[in-house]
């Protein structure tokens, strides 16, 4: 008996060997073209070798790859790099209401996870290979990814988002829960947001992001527009609160995020040492620029609330709700920014920032800001962001880094994340699914961006409509 348990066992692992190998897969992609993420043309036909995970060669021969296992026809296509989204918020994509993020604070965690599935399923199939999260999604998501339990693009997650009380993410309803009973919201009991005010507290809830499986930590450093209690204009965490998430998150060899509108509130947090500055959209100094220049830092920026379409949205556009007014302050800011932003060589992510929206307004809000980017920086810079960029950023994560190899370009030794689409990126943005309008134009009926019919994160095949 025992040795015909030892036999079956030997079997199964073989048997699990053979499968592992036979996954293994040698692929060939032949006859495309290439944009690599960073160049400002094509290249001529050629064939790309992928190995596992990662791109192997790059123009080699038919005859010089006998173990291929798998050929793929580009068939004249464009083949780049997957594309990044620096700024998601999966846990708050789809809560669709009109009363904006504090809806969260009445759904459990089957809504809420339920929600959030069907949000992080839309990035694949419209050709984003990674996303970068930027308040409150746990490592559970990345975990079924991985592992390959459901589909969806690689995760870089911040843990909860850490702010002050009164700050931009307290988003407690109920007065009575603020003052003097100090009651937890459900948002912070779900670990979506933490409330810190002293640089112990802000030092402690950063370390506990990390522990929980953050790859960086993103602080409150100022107004926001989707929160009720505070103004844009308002200064969040004091400069010891601001150096603490610095110290924490540098300790681990990765880094600081601020949320972060106006000049000063920019200015506070690159001087205590912060890193990425998500938003920005409240800039108006050349000055401030120049010092994300100087810090090497990176600001990305939400262009949505440039577009003017952005005041017909139901919730934003309402006068009846506190974010009108401070929504179409940033909208007033729009021509003047771009041109500032025009105007220095700065670090730049492409990020979305999408909340509080149904599936199609979601498609619509992401494809419109393609064509946003585009009008604003032109084709190319903003094809750089939403790739060989935007990898750079993700590898501010340092030693802390999930996904250690390059991101964002078709490059021997990078991941490959790939997809093929129909024309030229460079002169037509329209081949990602850039629209002409955010709510004029009619939303996709699918998550599936039809001129992208190939996507391969990981080196593992996820849409091939060829």
């Amino acid at each position: 008996m025992t040795m015909n348990r030892i036999i079956i066992g030997f079997a199964l692992i073989c048997l699990f060997t053979i499968q592992v190998q036979a996954d293994d897969k040698i692929i060939l992609i032949t006859n495309v073209l290439i944009w690599d993420g960073t160049t400002d043309q094509l290249s001529g036909v050629s064939n790309v070798l992928i190995k596992g995970d990662e791109i192997a060669g790059i123009g080699v021969s038919e005859d010089d790859t006998p173990q291929i296992t798998l050929r793929i026809d580009g068939g004249g296509r464009t083949l780049m790099p997957g594309l990044i989204d620096a700024h998601v918020h999966i846990n708050y994509q789809f809560l669709d209401s009109s009363r904006g993020v504090p809806i969260a604070n009445e759904m459990t965690w089957e809504e809420l996870g339920i929600r959030s599935r069907e949000a992080v399923a839309e990035y694949l199939p419209s050709g984003f290979t990674t996303v970068r999260d930027l308040c409150g999604t746990g490592v559970a998501m990345r975990k079924l990814i991985d592992s390959g339990f459901i589909e969806g693009p690689r995760m870089y997650i911040s843990g909860a988002c850490i702010s002050q009380t009164s700050g931009h993410t307290d988003w407690r309803m109920d007065p009575e829960a603020i003052w003097p009973s100090r009651q937890d919201s459900r948002l912070e009991k779900l670990g979506l947001v933490i409330l810190a005010d002293g640089h112990d507290e802000v030092l402690k809830a950063t370390r506990n992001n990390l522990a929980r499986g953050a790859d960086f930590v993103k602080i409150m450093a100022g107004g926001g527009v989707s929160s009720d209690r505070d103004p844009l204009h308002s200064m969040q965490g004091t400069m010891d609160e601001l150096g603490a998430i610095v110290t924490a998150t540098g300790q681990f060899d990765s880094y600081g995020a601020a949320h972060a509108y106006d000049d000063e509130s920019v200015t506070r947090a690159l001087t205590a040492g912060i890193l990425s500055i998500e938003h920005g959209n409240l800039m108006t100094k050349p000055a401030t620029f120049k010092l994300v220049a100087a810090k090497d830092a990176w600001l990305v920026p939400a262009l949505g609330g440039f577009a003017e379409e952005l005041m017909d949205h139901p919730f934003y556009g309402n006068p009846k709700n506190p974010a009108h007014l401070k929504a179409k302050r940033v909208n007033d800011n729009g021509t003047n920014w771009t041109k500032l932003a025009n105007r220095f060589e700065i670090n730049m992510g492409f990020g979305t920032d999408i909340v509080v929206t149904n599936r199609k307004t979601s498609r619509n809000l992401r494809d419109y800001q393609i064509t946003q980017w585009g009008e604003s920086f032109g084709n190319l810079r903003t094809l750089q962001a939403m790739t060989r960029d935007n990898g750079r950023l993700m590898a501010l994560t340092g030693k802390n880094n999930p996904y250690p190899k390059k991101l964002g370009v078709i490059e021997v030794g990078a991941y490959a994340d790939l997809i093929l689409v129909e024309g030229n990126p460079l002169e037509d943005l329209a081949v990602l699914g850039a629209i002409p309008s955010m709510f004029k134009t009619v939303p996709r009926e699918s998550s599936s961006v039809s001129s992208i019919p190939f996507v391969m994160k990981n080196g593992v095949v996820y849409k091939n409509a060829l």
